[in-house]
């Protein structure tokens, strides 16, 4: 039996409620009854309404409809368990695996398991006559059927969902629901669930009506299919009491948080609501900006678990089988979360990185093979070099034997986790792992609030896999990250307390509520409604085919009306906002359609159109031009960040350090002074003075200092190099090609020290075979540092490199039989492990250079013949004739010749340098007495430089195209013209005159 439906608008749905409720109790204070609800969040405020607006609250129960019918109906489904969205997703996959039909090509992608679990959720609640009217329409949706019914047919053993628990409770007779049941704003029923609310002996329907047919369409279905009357009356449409538009959806949200903080004096915090279409961008702006702006909200959540940083950690840890342990998988999965190291220890993440980096790790094996390559490389630092080198290297060996020694562990563990195929040994393996990688609930206390619930949902998660053995009897951890994800997906714990600070919500939490004030943002017509897409496995033509047994795709769009209705409805001042357009993609945004009747009201145009909504005017109509127009004329702004930026637009000086440093960098940088913020470090201490400390430096290092003084202070002097990610190296670089050949024909000339070519006589073939050798084992060992870049790209560089050093052999014999020379070494090193050094003198003292000579060579008649092998391209090599030095930045030659003066005993030395690939060739400088000066003056010149710390960013003259010429003075890979154009202003400050005479003479041309 039941009365007839109580229809109202929903402004007054809570009264009319408390109306219902108040007969019910007339007689009887005492009499029990039950408010079915919409949605938690109506009870909420239902539950609150009653107990100050009725005959007390006493015997009276507010739940929802799934709520009630699992009172009457769970302990009969026993043992039957509730399915779970892991648990259907792994039914699916299973029976996928088994008989996939034509999904069989794409079983394997996550979104086909999720797009046939959507279906299947809405078949459950078709009947049988409806589901084989339903195989008859296609051949896919035949398919696809067919596959719904095995996979119930698999789940209904042991598991029961909410069409189960609806159809059971309206067979059952139940006595706990006892007394009056009242339908409160009930919205599209499903068919189980109008048979559960049929099968009630005695309710009432308070229904909420918009005044729109379309939005009320589904009202007036569920009335009809429950047996009431539907109303022919219609109901007065809510519109907004105000419109805001803005530029964007940032503005936007910036304005009505400023709104929101003027209508809190006024308002109780409690007594407001945030709601809005769509959760991107409108969740994390709304977010940024409440935090912000210290506010306090609850509302539901909207963030699921899977986005916590831990959740994301231990999802792309399990991924990492898939990429084969790749580096950058690794790091990025490392650098989500805290992860734990022999129990107590937190990783490293950053130290770990570079080192990788260093090491040239890829994948797979390269974490045991090129880590102890690394570790080799570092012991032999450790014996041969300084002792602030040999201490850092010992640390080098130390990070890298702790990250050899976890990955391979971790290696080991996946690979054991990707062998186990039972559900629970895969639980408890994963659950191992992650309590040994971020540590169990109970010790993650020092976790914010968030993280701690991610945990405790990720092995609440794990523990219940075992579960999946009754309908999945195959697991794999393929299977199992795609299980938890979805379950991380489905977990969206609520924020806050309901009645503690704003409501901060999505359009359909509108249903119900009751407030003082509501702020609806999005409406723009993309985003509200915004495109239908087609469901491509139920389309529009099958549920017109099944009679109204599957809902219409219209009535999502219903829906959407509806919600927005009932926001209008849901207080005494309501404010619609959308954005003009997206500053991002550059597009324009017109205003809802169903905001069209709010624009028409308030700005009195009754038939305003779309298109041309900004023609028309109102008070109520609130446009913000942009956020630099609100910040100077909005009375209310809502954080300390635009109060600070007001403060400073109207002329007035923050006291912030951080500010007043920026402003002073700025003022500085823009200036033509040479200064502190330009690499002006003369009241520096601790800078290193070459000239009379005694310390080495090479002429690799001076040339280095002159070429950009800002890249040397930067790399040398604070050990801050650019880090190249091994992933990316495509092809081996220039320099390491240099370094290859040039080890290639030392390690040759080292082996055969005592039987070099002697006079004029030509490298035999033995040696050459040698040389084949010392190239491949060589190179093989550049492979393993990760050095050498794709494989294809290296098979053809080695090639040509083997080629090369044949035919230097061949350029060596042809020169030295000509100048009837013999081979005397390589390398030849001055200056460290304890040789001494090449002194220079300079007019502040003797510099102590070191380094090493590439090859040198001997006449018949004592004449040492040294050379400095190039395997570049001689371009900057061309001003040699005219400057011997090319402004500081070619100093090699001359100490190598000091060098092999002092080795050999002659004073007869010539040097030149060897181009041996591109434009193969010998450059010859002239080691005369103008050089010696010219050579002492730069060198002097430059080590009194950097003594001055002065340290200008001298970016490249020509911009970057394709890759990055100097990645100091470029770090971010945009372009260095800003550096370059502040380097032609300072370049003429008289603090730099000695040095740019020397690196830059055009700076001085024409000065006194």
């Amino acid at each position: 039996m039941s009365s007839p439906a109580v229809n109202t608008v929903y402004s007054a749905a809570l009264t009319r409620l408390s109306q219902v409720v108040a007969q019910i109790k007339q007689t009887d204070p005492m009499a029990t009854a039950t408010v079915v609800v919409p949605n938690h969040l109506a009870g909420i405020l239902a539950q609150r309404h009653l107990t100050v607006s009725a005959n007390g609250i006493a015997a009276l129960q507010v739940t929802t409809l799934p709520r009630l019918a699992e009172r009457v109906a769970a302990a009969k489904l026993s043992p039957r368990r509730p399915l779970t969205r892991a648990v259907l997703t792994a039914a699916w996959r299973a029976v996928l695996d088994t008989d996939g039909g034509v999904f069989t090509e794409v079983k394997e992608h996550p979104a086909t398991t999720e797009a046939l679990a959507r279906a299947h959720r809405q078949l459950r609640d078709l009947d049988e006559p409806a589901l084989d009217l339903v195989a008859t329409h296609s051949s896919l949706s035949a398919e696809v059927t067919r596959l719904h019914r095995t996979v119930a047919a698999k789940l209904s053993e042991h598991w029961y969902d909410e069409t189960d628990l609806m159809r059971e409770a309206a067979r059952s007779k139940s006595p706990q629901i006892s007394g009056h049941v009242v339908l409160h704003l009930p919205q599209a029923l499903s068919n189980a669930e109008t048979a559960f609310a049929q099968s009630l002996t005695v309710f009432t329907v308070v229904a909420g009506l918009t005044g729109h047919h379309d939005a009320d369409r589904a009202i007036h279905d569920t009335l009809q299919r429950l047996g009431l009357r539907v109303p022919t009356e219609s109901a007065k449409p809510a519109l907004a009491q105000k419109v805001l538009h803005a530029s964007d959806a940032d503005d936007e949200v910036r304005c009505v948080v400023r709104q929101v903080t003027r209508t809190l004096k006024t308002t109780p915090a409690h007594r407001i609501a945030i709601l809005y279409s769509d959760e991107t961008p409108y969740a994390r702006l709304l977010n940024e900006h409440l935090t912000a702006a210290k506010l306090t909200v609850n509302g539901p959540g909207v963030r699921p678990v899977r986005d916590r940083a831990v959740s994301r950690g231990f999802l792309q840890i399990l991924q990492l089988p898939r990429f084969d342990v790749s580096r950058a998988a690794l790091f990025t999965a490392l650098a989500q979360a805290p992860i734990r190291y022999q129990n107590t220890q937190i990783i490293p993440v950053a130290r770990w990185d570079r080192l990788s980096r260093t090491a040239g790790i890829v994948a797979g094996q390269d974490w045991q093979q090129r880590l102890d390559t690394f570790i080799d490389d570092q012991h032999k630092i450790t014996q041969n070099d300084e002792d602030w080198r040999a201490e850092r290297a010992q640390g080098s060996i130390q990070d890298a034997t702790e990250l050899r020694e976890f990955v391979t562990n971790l290696q080991t563990r996946l690979n054991e986790g990707s062998q186990l195929t039972a559900w629970p040994e895969l639980g408890i393996w994963a659950t191992q792992l992650f309590n040994d990688l971020y540590g169990t609930v109970d010790d993650e206390a020092r976790r914010p609030r968030e993280e701690q619930y991610a945990v405790a949902a990720i092995t609440q998660s794990l523990t219940s896999l075992q579960s999946l053995e009754t309908v999945s009897a195959q697991a794999s951890l393929p299977l199992l990250l795609e299980v938890l994800d979805q379950d991380l997906e489905s977990a969206r714990p609520s924020v806050g307390r309901f009645g503690d600070g704003v409501l901060v919500a999505p359009l359909e939490a509108a249903v119900g509520l009751d407030l003082d004030a509501v702020f609806v943002l999005g409406l723009s017509e993309d985003m509200y409604p915004g495109r239908q897409s087609e469901d491509p496995l139920l389309p529009q033509s099958l549920r017109q085919a099944t009679g109204g047994a599957l809902p219409d795709q219209r009535e999502r769009i219903d829906a959407m009306h509806r919600h927005l209705a009932a926001a209008f409805a849901s207080a005494t001042t309501v404010w619609a906002s959308f954005p003009r357009g997206d500053l991002r993609r550059s597009v324009s945004r017109l205003p809802s359609r169903w905001l069209l009747p709010t624009l028409r009201a308030l700005t009195n145009t009754p038939n305003l159109s779309a298109t041309k909504w900004d023609t028309a005017k109102g008070d109520a109509v609130i446009g913000s031009h942009s956020f630099w127009d609100e910040i100077r004329r909005s009375t209310d702004l809502a954080t300390e960040h635009e109060w600070r930026v007001r403060e400073v637009s109207s002329g007035a000086e923050l006291q912030d350090d951080v500010i007043a440093a920026a402003t002073d960098l700025q003022k500085h940088r823009s200036s033509t002074a040479f200064t502190r913020f330009d690499g002006n470090l003369r009241d520096v201490e601790g800078l290193p003075d070459y000239a009379r400390s005694g310390r080495t430096i090479s002429p690799t290092t001076l040339e280095a200092y002159a070429t950009c003084p800002h890249t040397f202070f930067v790399s040398r002097l604070l050990g801050v190099r650019p880090l190249s990610n091994p992933d990316e190296i495509i092809k081996i670089s220039p320099a390491d090609i240099g370094t290859l050949m040039h080890t290639c024909i030392d390690r040759l000339v080292q082996t055969f020290a005592d039987n070099l070519p002697d006079h004029g006589r030509p490298w035999v073939p033995a040696q050459r075979y040698r040389l084949r050798e010392i190239a491949e084992q060589t190179s093989d060992e550049f492979e393993q540092r990760g050095l050498t870049g794709h494989r294809l790209l290296w098979e053809h560089e080695r090639a040509q490199i083997l080629v090369d050093l044949d035919a230097m052999l061949d350029a060596d014999n042809e020169h030295r039989a000509k100048r009837d020379a013999r081979v005397l070494g390589s390398e030849l090193r001055f200056g460290m492990n304890g040789l001494d050094p090449v002194r220079i003198n300079v007019s502040a003292g003797v510099v102590h250079m070191s380094g090493s000579a590439d090859k040198v060579d001997q006449t018949r008649d004592g004449v040492l013949l040294v050379c400095d092998i190039k395997t570049g391209s001689n371009t900057s090599f061309k001003e040699i004739e005219t400057d011997p030095i090319v402004r500081g930045t070619k100093l090699q030659l001359p100490v190598y010749a000091h060098a092999a003066r002092a080795r050999y005993g002659s004073d007869d030395v010539e040097a030149s340098f060897w181009f041996v690939r591109k434009d193969r060739r010998r450059i010859r400088l002239p080691l005369d007495d103008d050089l010696n000066d010219v050579y002492s003056q730069a060198i002097g010149t430059l080590v009194q430089s950097i003594a001055d710390g002065l340290f200008p960013a001298k970016a490249p003259e020509e911009a970057d195209f394709g890759w990055t010429r100097c990645e100091y003075c470029n770090p971010d890979g945009l372009g260095h013209s800003e550096a370059r154009s502040r380097y032609e202003t300072k370049r003429h400050d008289e603090r730099l005159r000695s040095l740019m005479s020397l690196i830059d003479p055009t700076a001085v041309q024409g000065q006194p």
